[in-house]
């Protein structure tokens, strides 16, 4: 947001004029104040992510960051959750349904596929 729009709208909701170089303050005080809030907020990635170790045994979570340079700080990129429920349920309730035709399979491949295929 503009300064120009910050003083007109604390002019028409607040009825105070303000100069510019209080809205400049004011816009670099929410800024800073946002920025922290991002920073403690990614911090609480990895403490978030322990948490569901524990509390989830078996499943899968991966952060991924990103680094420029290996002094540098870290970048949020990805944050990947697969529970174990959800692995069980998926091997139990969904193998049954899924299968390889092995119709278009030939020689040693189809085989394989014969010997160690679930009827």
């Amino acid at each position: 947001m503009k300064l120009r729009e910050i003083q007109r709208r604390v002019a028409s909701k607040m009825h105070v004029n303000v100069n510019m170089i209080k809205c400049r303050k004011a816009k670099k005080m929410m800024k800073d104040k946002l920025a922290g809030n991002f920073l403690q907020e990614f911090a609480m990635l990895w403490d978030y992510t322990d948490e569901l170790r524990l509390k989830n045994p078996g499943s899968t979570i991966k952060i991924a960051v990103n680094r420029v340079t290996p002094h540098s700080p870290t970048h949020f990129k990805r944050f990947y959750v697969c529970f174990e429920a959800l692995k069980r349920g998926w091997k139990e309730g969904c193998r049954p349904v899924l299968g390889l035709d092995g119709y278009f399979l030939k020689g040693v491949a189809k085989e394989l596929f014969s010997k160690n295929s679930k009827v």
